[in-house]
């Protein structure tokens, strides 16, 4: 894998965040903007991004490659949480917080940044299979992860769990299998759409990120650990656990990169939906987003 078409790739990504960050400061963006363009990209744009990963070269995407990838995905969270909860235990002064930490290293921004950076990474028709991962992602994050971050307990949320994604990798698979032809006008049109997925999501977390107090991100000493775990060392162990069962290198690489995702966004609304320590979750965010422009391309040369 080229190194310099990585970085080359990242700064592109962190110059349009950076815009999303001056957009919201100078009041372009709003607050009301931002959360429509969250939802455009949730429930629109990142859906045709989906369905168009299957009307290009499909050859690679078989059913024993989807199986796979999704049992790798469910073995690679079982080791997530293998690294996070004894690191949550050292790095927490309080045990209410435990969960929320754990749930930091375990979760990664998978839709707003996986998607983005595999589709410059790798090709947008790998965008299927970090689909893939965010179905794993998903279950997991909306049971486990609120019955952590709560403390109280909590059950699966389906109207959560059902959404324009998951509908539309239905869609993506049954296409994939049935062949069906899709009329040339369809497909231009849901590959335009698709085009404009990460400028959309990248202006989101630049404006995201513009709403963090900056102070409090570099006063929290926990952070710093929290981070070097979270964006380096999985990615190793993710790297050392599957290479010997590694049977295609892209696959494998893509699950190595999406490992070292910067901390998911939801986890500062689940904190302070469940009163947990909102403002680290926040600060965890934005750190993690910011040092990913570094350490993917890190991980990229060292492990790819």
């Amino acid at each position: 894998m080229d190194i310099k078409l990585v970085i080359n790739q990242m700064a592109v990504l962190f110059i349009l965040i950076a815009a999303g960050y001056l957009l919201f400061k100078i009041k372009l963006l709003t607050t009301d903007g931002v959360k429509t363009l969250t939802k455009l990209v949730v429930n629109f744009t990142t859906p045709c991004m989906i369905l168009s990963s299957v009307f290009g070269d499909t050859s690679h995407i078989t059913g024993n490659s989807i199986l796979n990838f999704l049992l790798l995905s469910l073995l690679a969270f079982a080791l997530f949480y293998v690294v996070a909860l004894p690191s949550a235990r050292v790095l927490s002064n309080k045990k209410e917080n435990r969960g929320l930490y754990c749930s930091m290293i375990v979760f990664g921004n998978v839709g707003f940044m996986g998607f983005p950076v595999i589709s410059s990474i790798f090709g947008e028709e790998y965008v299927f299979y970090a689909m893939l991962f965010l179905i794993i992602f998903t279950l997991i994050c909306f049971s486990v992860g609120i019955l952590m971050i709560s403390g109280k307990g909590g059950g699966v949320d389906l109207k959560l769990l059902i959404n324009a994604s998951l509908i539309c990798a239905v869609i993506a698979i049954i296409i994939l299998f049935t062949r069906v032809r899709i009329p040339v006008v369809i497909v231009s049109s849901i590959e335009l759409i698709s085009k404009i997925n990460t400028p959309c999501a990248m202006l989101v977390v630049g404006a995201t990120l513009a709403t963090i107090p900056v102070k409090a991100v570099f006063n929290n000493w926990r952070l710093y650990p929290l981070t070097l775990i979270k964006m380096i060392v999985i990615p190793i162990i993710v790297w050392l656990v599957f290479k010997p069962f590694a049977a295609d290198e892209t696959l494998f690489g893509l699950l190595v990169v999406l490992s070292g995702m910067p901390i998911a966004a939801i986890m500062s609304m689940f904190a302070i939906e469940y009163g947990n320590d909102e403002r680290a979750a926040s600060s965890g965010i934005f750190l993690t987003t910011l040092l990913s422009a570094a350490t993917i391309p890190l991980i990229v040369y060292l492990l790819l």
